[in-house]
């Protein structure tokens, strides 16, 4: 059963029912369903609600309104649904462990046709060697940055250390400032996961930082060379990180400069990482899981990424990157084959 929040401990009898018996409010009743609706027995609602002081006829007399709601029967078919398909995932998951690889593979420029085959359309990571190497980009540095105009001004995520929600409220921590302040503040090399930039501050950077598309190459056979303008800008201190999350497209990561660490989760490993509202996971990092027992523990995969490397994360993969140095990074969605795994998407809310 699903464990109840302490400070919501107010089962107060707000309102009278029909029948004159005092009911529990809303936010206990949804609770009641809820916890009906994953399949718990009705002993250890009513133990857990006769702890909060909810008297005992109030329990039964709301237990029985639930029980016999159409609306709770209604929803009991779409949570048998939803148990299949979480039974499918759970099958995957446990097949899919006996030849997981410990490490993400690594390739030397392997054929579009491989590519697609071994790991786009099979759903499994990759660093790809060579891919960029005929860059201009290749030699981005802080150094290069400087050269650019010198009214430019860039966004960035600000004051994330003061939240610790700061990747789902990113649209709280954008702010501007001299494309100069901020290759100030990264010479230092102080870590840092207060500032840095991401793929929310594509839109005003990317024409802030036009000058350098014109250095991007192309990867034919697998981005689409007409849209790689439409790739996004990454650069920040070591100490960044991006919590655990998925994406709702497949995704090359190019690094530049600098190291990051990425810890991967398979799709299939959904409902093992308390995934809470859209695509965020309520881990904190890999080590809040790393000692869970066999059942519980999301399979985990680590890589680290150095300049040159291009890694592919497959749609729905989870993972949570760390900047090891100081970073400058790209990030590309514009495959050649469908990347539209977006349109059908409808969880962008609590779950």
């Amino acid at each position: 059963m699903r464990k109840l929040q302490r400070q919501a401990a107010r089962t107060a009898t707000r309102k009278p029912g029909s029948a004159g018996i005092p009911q529990l409010n809303h936010e206990w009743q949804r609770w009641i369903a809820e916890n009906l609706l994953l399949g718990s027995s009705v002993e250890p609602i009513a133990h857990r609600l006769g702890e909060l002081g909810a008297p005992a006829n109030v329990i039964a007399a709301e237990l029985q309104a639930a029980s016999s709601s159409p609306y709770y029967q209604a929803g009991g078919t779409i949570s048998a649904r939803l148990a299949k398909r979480e039974w499918v995932l759970e099958s995957l998951s446990r097949l899919a462990a006996m030849a997981l690889p410990r490490e993400v593979p690594v390739a030397e420029r392997p054929t579009p046709d491989a590519f697609l085959r071994d790991h786009y359309a099979a759903s499994r990571p990759l660093i790809l060697k060579g891919m960029v190497d005929h860059w201009a980009a290749r030699s981005w540095s802080l150094d290069r940055l400087e050269a650019l105009p010198g009214h430019t001004e860039i966004e960035v995520q600000t004051g994330r250390e003061g939240d610790a929600t700061y990747e789902i409220r990113s649209e709280q921590h954008k702010s501007r400032m001299p494309l100069r302040q901020l290759l100030t503040r990264l010479r230092s090399g102080k870590p840092s996961n207060d500032y840095y930039v991401t793929a929310n501050n594509s839109g005003p950077n990317r024409a802030a930082l036009a000058p350098l598309w014109d250095e991007i190459g192309d990867m034919p056979g697998f981005l689409d060379s007409a849209t790689m303008r439409d790739g996004f800008f990454w650069m920040g201190p070591k100490g960044t990180i991006t919590p655990f999350h998925h994406d709702l497209t497949n995704n090359f990561l190019v690094q530049i400069a600098g190291t990051k660490r990425v810890t991967l989760v398979p799709i299939w490993e959904t409902p093992r990482m308390l995934n809470h509202i859209h695509c965020y996971s309520q881990w904190p990092g890999p080590g809040a899981f790393a000692n869970l027992p066999d059942g519980q523990r999301p399979t985990a995969i680590t890589c680290t990424i150095g300049p040159g490397d291009t890694l592919f994360i497959p749609v729905g993969w989870w993972h949570h990157v760390e900047g090891l140095d100081t970073t400058i990074g790209l990030s590309f969605t514009n495959f050649v084959w469908d990347n539209d795994f977006h349109t059908g998407y409808q969880s962008y809310g609590q779950l």
